[in-house]
């Protein structure tokens, strides 16, 4: 089944799925275990779709804990103390916030009902599941002694008749006595704390009574309960002991009793959903509820909160699948974030393209108010390039960096933000917070500059006077108006209207791809069920390989394309999306980058600027260091020795040679740089092959999924064996196709090729364009010349022609290691698929055997042998392209 997915709209989907329920209603399914189980992913797929089409218009909340990203989010919303905020990891669980445009001039207000949703039996069962492997597999790995696999592998205690007891025998072996197989400090904290977490949720769920699966109501004002963490414990020093404590859904209701059920009950709480009226003078989203009728809103736990990182992850990564708007929130004294990229993660995993989640993602750099404008001492006054700023403006330069790897340098999808300071912009009350949390609010309140400053504006200014169409211009000075929420809440209301329909579609979209190819198998179960004729297993056989040679003409020419090192045209070529799978960084764009770098290596401007100072235009011969005069000392926060002098050792004042005297400081340089350079060239690299396995994997889904089927291996394996003489060729080509079918089991192939060593500070060295170590010219230990050969050798020009030859070397030595690396990639993988193009059979030669004698049950004259079609063959052939 070759599907239109992409090109089907949202009414079309809705249709499809649709017609999908109905072909399950009226279609017999064969009574064995396989083909029900198959029939039930169906239904469950296509209530899936349909979900995913009917849903509101999600906006996902993410970032590493303790970012502030509680008081952001309620700080956004009218009511800065909406969501628990303090300073250890709070927030616990997944809420979800259907917000609405509440009554004018009326403030912000949740509903006095919350609701919570508990774990079903078989999310709970998949939860435990999750956390347990992981523990089981990286013990087994790195602590074979203790068992685990033996004793805990392929077992579920939440589905096993066994129960706990099993998990509740093993554990205490992460807590050995001093004679015990595994030293007590040989056993990370890591594995003792996920235990514990499995203990907290075995307490749990041997405590509740009839809750699974069940949704409750209970009072906004004991929900606090249910969203906060308890204070990060220390890893328990001896094994946790069983606690149970039963509790029910009449203690959830009470007012008295339902904060501490609620507590007790934590580990179980799938997620929370609160009803919030907006005040429409704070953020009036009348234009967004206007086609969607509600937004939605969903804070996730920060990952890697102590207590419940493996249940958080669980969680998290079955909700994200469904958000279509992904607000990324960082520190901006710290934009670094292995939270957020944990969530990133997460995404890719369910298959989403990386060019959909740039185009869904969002950047907001947090706390910016503890940022501090640079002095730029270097730099005065009139315009600022941004490239001048980045080096001295840390806070600034991380976000820059790392912000633009989550949309995918799309500037106009980060802001800059403080929760602080948008509180004082509008006045908002916080009393709901705890004391401590009331307490740092203030603190930070008084941090601030007087109302009315505009810190960041003289900088804004001169940034906007080098390049009037830079983001962070805009960016800073929405910043000084009210902590940049403004500019945040316009920025999600024109991404919702802009991308939040495609984001939707493209969720749609991958629910589609599952269930058409689920739909496959189904029909596959179905037909031999029914007893089929071959000369319709047969024309599936051909259609699927033709399929698959029409996917490799697709790959290999942009694969051949790469022995020239990629594309190497320029942005006329078009967009990055029409080369299948995306591009390698092009050498040219790499060279190019290293040869600018070169040039702006200060020594170049110093040696430059003396030569234009001096009367007779020349690089003026730096002074020998003198042991009179007053010793220099470095200035504060200076490292001794900058500049060519240190304290202490004689130079004086009016004395001292410069580091551009010598070529062994460019060659320090060029060495950093190519060292440097190189390793950003094998991220690039390993970034694009990632993103090319992850697009072609996508590609080649349905055609795995097809010859994964049993009776789809016995047709391939019999066509295979007659074409090619016997079962150990048929065999040894099935598996070549088999591989080239999931391109991500070439990963361990491809790290190895990058991990090929770059040059050598040898080859580094012989490539220089300069003697090193070597006294240059205007050195004042160089000999004195005559005139004539003293301006040839000191000359400016010289420092031109050696700049220009120190880039050319460093970018020749990077291109060519990045071109031989990606040459032997290349190799690689056009070996692969330019066999399986070889070992697939052409058109004519895939037909059934012919018998040897009509069978028993041959048609006769007048009869066809044709089959009544089922409903599965009318819904697959009505919306397939074959």
């Amino acid at each position: 089944m070759t599907s239109t997915t992409k090109n089907l709209s949202l009414t079309d989907l809705r249709l499809f799925a649709r017609q999908t329920l109905t072909m399950l209603s009226e279609q017999d399914v064969p009574e064995t275990p396989e083909a029900h189980a198959s029939r039930d992913r169906v239904q469950a797929l296509a209530g899936e779709l349909a979900s995913r089409l009917d849903a509101p218009v999600t906006i996902g909340v993410v970032g590493e804990y303790s970012v502030g990203k509680s008081l952001l989010l309620g700080t956004l919303l009218g009511k800065p103390d909406l969501l628990p905020v303090e300073a250890a990891p709070s927030t616990g669980n997944i809420t979800v916030l259907e917000l609405t445009r509440g009554a004018p001039g009326s403030a912000t207000a949740v509903s006095p009902t919350t609701d919570i949703t508990f774990l079903d039996e078989e999310r709970l069962a998949a939860c435990v599941g999750a956390i347990l492997g992981a523990l089981v597999t990286t013990l087994d790995a790195k602590h074979p002694k203790l068992g685990a696999r033996e004793m805990l592998g392929g077992y579920n205690p939440v589905t096993d008749p066994r129960g706990w007891a099993p998990f509740e025998a093993w554990y205490p072996r992460l807590w050995p006595s001093a004679t015990g197989p595994v030293a007590y400090e040989t056993i990370a904290a890591a594995h003792r704390d996920a235990v514990t977490e499995l203990c907290r949720i075995r307490d749990a769920a041997l405590s509740q009574r009839d809750l699974l699966g069940k949704p409750i109501g209970v009072a906004t004002d004991s929900i606090r309960a249910a969203l906060v963490l308890e204070a990060a414990r220390r890893t328990p020093q001896t094994p946790p002991k069983r606690s149970v404590q039963p509790f029910d859904m009449a203690q959830l209701k009470q007012e008295k009793t339902a904060p501490d059920a609620l507590r007790r009950a934590f580990p179980l709480i799938e997620r929370v959903t609160q009803q919030v009226a907006l005040s429409p003078e704070h953020w009036d989203i009348g234009g967004l509820t206007a086609e969607e009728h509600t937004v939605r809103l969903l804070d996730f736990p920060g990952i890697g909160a102590a207590g419940s990182y493996g249940r958080d992850t669980f969680l998290s990564r079955r909700e994200l699948v469904n958000v279509h708007t992904i607000l990324l929130v960082l520190s901006a004294s710290r934009a670094e974030s292995e939270g957020a990229s944990a969530f990133w993660d997460m995404l890719t995993e369910d298959g989403r393209q990386p060019q959909a989640l740039a185009s869904a993602a969002l950047v907001a750099a947090n706390a910016f108010d503890l940022a501090k404008p640079p002095a730029l001492s270097q730099y005065p006054d009139g315009p600022l390039p941004l490239e001048k700023l980045l080096p001295h403006a840390a806070e600034i330069n991380g976000v820059h960096v790392y912000g633009n790897k989550f949309v995918a340098q799309r500037e106009d999808g980060i802001v800059v933000v403080s929760s602080v300071s948008a509180i004082r912009a509008y006045q908002l009350p916080y009393t709901a917070t705890s004391p401590e949390t009331r307490d740092r609010i203030r603190a930070a309140l008084r941090d601030l500059d007087p109302p009315g400053t505009r810190r960041w504006e003289p900088i804004a200014a001169r940034l906007a006077a080098a390049d009037p169409a830079n983001a962070w211009t805009p960016r800073l000075r929405a910043y000084d108006e009210d902590g940049g929420i403004t500019r945040l809440r316009a920025l999600i209301e024109n991404h919702v209207r802009r991308h939040g329909l495609a984001q939707k579609l493209e969720r749609a979209q991958s629910s589609h791809r599952k269930l058409t190819r689920e739909l496959t198998v189904l029909r596959g179960h179905v037909r031999r069920a029914g007893g089929g004729g071959r000369s319709e297993e047969y024309r599936e056989l051909s259609q699927k390989l033709t399929e698959y040679r029409r996917l490799l003409d697709r790959m290999l020419p942009a694969l051949h394309a790469l022995r020239d090192g990629g594309p190497q045209g320029g942005p006329a070529d078009g967009p990055d999306a029409q080369e299948p799978g995306g591009r390698p960084p092009r050498r040219s764009e790499t060279a190019e980058a290293v040869r600018d770098e070169v040039f702006d290596w200060r020594e170049w401007q110093e040696l430059l600027g003396r030569a234009e100072r001096d009367r007779h235009h020349l690089v003026p011969r730096s002074e020998p260091p003198s042991s009179e005069g007053i010793p220099l000392q470095p200035r504060p926060g200076r490292a001794a020795g900058r500049g060519g002098t240190a304290a202490g050792t004689g130079a004086g004042i009016g004395t001292g040679g410069t580091s551009a005297d010598s070529s062994e400081t460019f060659l320090d340089k060029f060495r950093s740089l190519i060292d440097r350079r190189t390793d950003e060239g094998r991220d690039q690299l390993r970034t694009w092959f990632e993103n090319w396995a992850a697009h072609w994997r996508e590609e080649f889904a349905p055609l795995r999924a097809w010859m994964a089927e049993e009776a789809t291996d016995a047709a391939l394996s019999e066509l295979f064996t007659r074409l090619r003489g016997s079962e150990q060729k048929a065999d040894h080509q099935l598996d070549h196709l088999w591989t080239a079918l999931d391109p991500v089991t070439a990963t361990d192939r491809i790290t190895e090729l990058l991990s090929a060593p770059g040059p050598t500070p040898g080859d580094q060295e012989a490539r220089f364009p300069a003697r090193s170590p070597h006294a240059l010219p205007w050195h004042h230990r160089m000999p004195l010349l005559d005139p004539q050969s003293e301006e040839r050798e000191r000359h400016p020009l010289l420092v031109v022609q050696l700049r220009q030859h120190t880039a050319d070397a460093a970018a020749r030595m990077v291109t060519e290691y990045l071109g031989r690396t990606l040459a032997l990639i290349e190799k690689d993988l056009v070996d692969l698929y330019t066999k399986a193009g070889e070992y697939l059979p052409r058109e004519t030669e895939v037909r059934p055997p012919r018998p040897a004698f009509p069978s028993a049950g041959a048609p006769q004259d007048g009869d066809d042998g044709a089959e009544p079609d089922q409903p599965i063959d009318v819904l697959i052939r009505a919306w397939s392209t074959d």
